[in-house]
């Protein structure tokens, strides 16, 4: 995939077009779709569909979340994330607790089996990035780690609910 010189400078300048968002965007739907590419088998080991992976993925990263604060993160809405907790539930990777401070809600966490699953599809993605990243030049391996801060603070801005909306 190839980028315009020209245009990355126009996004850098905040000149007359701005490429930069597009360009990221379809990168960042391309290594989305090539890492679900790569962990489909482990996926389909557990019979589980992508969006309930996403779901599993973030209770790894935040145990203990709210439903309604996972539809936040997620972006979808909260019956949605309900529906997917019912059918995780049922498999046997999430539980269900009653929050502290508010017996009226729920709190999700994984199971073991799904803690150990996701240690193991995590490995697969890993193993497919490192040996994507064993096919680069130092040059651009440099260049990556040099984006990481900022590539890191995007996903956060982006992970705020406040970001999405216009």
């Amino acid at each position: 995939m190839e980028f315009s010189q020209a245009g990355a400078a126009g996004a850098r300048r905040g000149g007359e077009t701005d490429v930069l968002p597009a360009q990221l965007a379809k990168v960042f739907g391309r290594l989305g779709r090539a890492l679900r590419y790569r962990t489909r088998a482990a996926r389909q080991a557990l019979d589980v569909t992508d969006s309930e992976y996403e779901l599993l993925r973030l209770l790894a990263r935040r145990p203990g979340i709210r439903v309604h604060d996972a539809a936040l993160e997620l972006g979808v809405a909260s019956n949605s994330v309900s529906t997917l907790v019912k059918q995780l539930a049922h498999a046997g990777l999430v539980a269900r607790t009653s929050d502290p401070l508010d017996g009226r809600a729920a709190c999700l966490l994984l199971t073991p089996q799904a803690e150990q699953w996701l240690s193991e599809v995590g490995s697969v993605r890993e193993a497919a990035i490192a040996r994507a990243l064993g096919q680069l030049d130092d040059g651009e391996r440099a260049d990556l780690e040099r984006a990481l801060p900022s590539l890191a603070r995007l996903a956060q801005r982006l992970a705020d609910p406040g970001a999405a909306t216009p």
